[in-house]
């Protein structure tokens, strides 16, 4: 009798539905796995490009998982692992070098980097190693200086290039530690600072120092294109119609990017963050630390990584992005949890970063956690929507315009096609929840009486506190006389290029030997803009004033001078 009804016991508990966080350990990892599966269902299908997921939570893998495929022309399936270029997820390696050279007291991450490498130009005041670990040195972003040169993304863009780039750069973006702007320039002349301290290549140091001694056996930094990588993805983009085509990448320098991994590999290298094997004590410790300005103000941005909070939980982390490839790792210290997600086609991977840390760590997790970390959409003031419409300008950057088409408020920039503007309870509104994710966001900027005199974007910078104001302008409108006279030869020597501006038509066009042609929109007086790398284009006139040189400026790279020669 007593048999009996303790078996009814147990089949009554067995009918009852458990919170997860009550379901048996096995089970509950079960069901885990299967919904971080469920997220990645539209990779399955054939023919489709895809990514590879890791977990680790509690000193282990718990999932590895690839999702599509690593190459189309050969149907081979993603695996945990599968070789993916993570971009810049590259950086923190190089980071964590210098840091390993400090701790051994060989290298000193505020000294000047010249004492090291004597071929960076004297810009008048030091650069320091930590500098270029924070973005704060002011040297202009490699990418773009190598496109306003006459080279494109997918060209064989070799280490030497970039060196002999940066000896011939006369100018900064700013004076050193006085502001933030993302430079793969810098990590490109941290890898040669650790090269030039070590006396090995970063290759060999980071394999020595890093990669060997965690059981790293598939992470490599590429330096060589034509080496044959096993088990390599290739990079994919989608076309109009749906179908793929191949986004190549040829790049021999290494620092700021160019580290091939696998998923398996980047658990163990966040699992010596959580329980350190490698450079634990004042190494490891730096990769924790955010930077800052040299006059105090806090940065969001340390050793290559950032810190954030992603699904209710602290996690520092780094993303990457090149061709087709993206990339993400986030190491969460107080969960012992951590996920890396590696992709070879162009998708926003902080969506399924949120819904997988949210499986693992909520014990309340329903699909679509990540619209949790958003302000609600809400149906906007009519009024606001009109008085908002208007164009924006902000030095270095393309003009927003927004637009009211149907009642609805919309932006874009350029040419683009205009999107949806999305306004928020918290009396913000953005551009969707994709640039939401990343904290971007907007509100108007008013003056005494109330007008709209601009509109500031915060969540852009890693500097504590800093919002961009883009002001609202009336577009200049030059006559046809006046873009005529500014038609000439304008030639930069720190890039050994000529650049020609004309006139076709009515539109003011600047074009070189090695580039396409660009139209350049009036803006304001003697200002224009046109397609990145040239989103801000200044005229400067002689006494005389005529036309004497040109000053070319994007986020990364500003003022590049280019004088004219006829």
């Amino acid at each position: 009798m007593h048999m009996a009804k303790s078996r009814s016991i147990l089949v009554l508990l067995a009918a009852v539905t458990l919170p997860a966080g009550f379901l048996p350990a096995a089970d509950r990892m079960e069901d885990q796995s299967a919904a971080v599966d469920a997220l990645f269902a539209e990779y399955q299908q054939p023919g489709s490009p895809g990514l590879a997921v890791g977990v680790y939570y509690q000193g282990q893998a718990v999932k590895t998982a690839g999702y599509g495929r690593a190459h189309l022309e050969h149907d081979i399936a993603i695996s945990p692992t599968t070789v993916f270029h993570v971009a810049s997820v590259s950086k923190q390696f190089v980071a964590f070098s210098a840091a390993l050279l400090e701790a051994e007291g060989k290298l000193d991450l505020d000294s000047d980097v010249r004492e090291n490498l004597p071929w960076v130009p004297d810009f008048g005041q030091e650069i320091s190693p930590r500098q270029l670990i924070y973005h704060t040195s002011g040297l202009r972003d490699q990418w773009t200086l190598f496109v306003l040169g006459g080279l494109e993304m997918d060209s064989r863009l070799r280490q030497r290039q970039v060196v002999s780039m940066m000896k011939r750069q006369q100018a900064l973006n700013f004076a050193p530690g006085s502001d933030y702007a993302y430079s793969n320039a810098g990590y490109t002349v941290l890898a040669e600072l650790v090269g030039a301290v070590s006396g090995q290549s970063l290759r060999e140091f980071t394999a020595a120092r890093i990669f060997e001694p965690l059981g790293m056996i598939n992470t490599v930094f590429y330096d060589d294109v034509t080496e044959v990588l096993p088990n390599r993805a290739q990079s994919y983009e989608k076309n109009e119609d749906g179908t793929w085509h191949r986004s190549p990448l040829n790049f021999d320098n290494v620092g700021a990017t160019s580290l091939h991994t696998s998923v398996d590999d980047l658990l163990a290298w966040a699992g010596n963050f959580l329980h350190p094997t490698v450079g634990s004590g004042q190494a490891l410790t730096r990769m924790h630390e955010s930077g800052q300005l040299a006059d105090g103000t806090h940065l969001n941005y340390g050793f290559a990584l950032q810190k954030r909070e992603i699904a209710g939980h602290g996690a520092i982390s780094h993303s990457g992005s090149d061709a087709g490839f993206r990339s993400i790792i986030a190491v969460f210290p107080d969960d012992d949890f951590a996920v890396t997600i590696l992709a070879n086609s162009p998708t926003n991977l902080l969506k399924p970063l949120e819904e997988i840390a949210a499986i693992y760590l909520n014990a309340d997790y329903q699909p679509g956690a990540w619209k949790k970390s958003l302000p609600a959409a809400i149906n906007p003031d009519e009024a606001l929507v009109a008085k908002l419409r208007g164009q924006y300008i902000h030095d270095n950057r393309p003009v927003l315009v927004l637009e009211v088409d149907d009642g609805a408020l919309t932006y874009r920039a350029l040419d683009d096609e205009a999107k949806p503007v999305v306004f928020r309870d918290d009396g913000s509104f953005d551009f969707g929840d994709e640039s939401r994710l990343y904290g971007t966001n907007y509100r108007a900027v008013r003056n005494a009486r109330g007008e709209i005199t601009g509109i500031a974007m915060r969540g852009g910078s890693p500097v504590n506190g800093q919002h961009f104001v883009y002001r609202k302008i009336e577009r200049a409108q030059p006559p046809l006389a006046d873009l005529e006279a500014l038609a000439g030869n304008y030639r930069s020597q720190e890039l050994d290029v000529t650049y020609t501006l004309s006139v076709k038509g009515d539109e003011l066009i600047i074009e070189s030997l090695w580039t396409a042609p660009v139209t350049l929109h009036a803006t304001v007086a003697d200002k224009f803009e046109g397609e990145w790398p040239m989103h801000e284009v200044i005229v400067q006139r002689g006494a005389d004033g005529r036309p004497s040189a040109l000053y070319i400026s994007s986020e990364r790279a500003r003022r590049v001078r280019l004088d004219r020669i006829d």
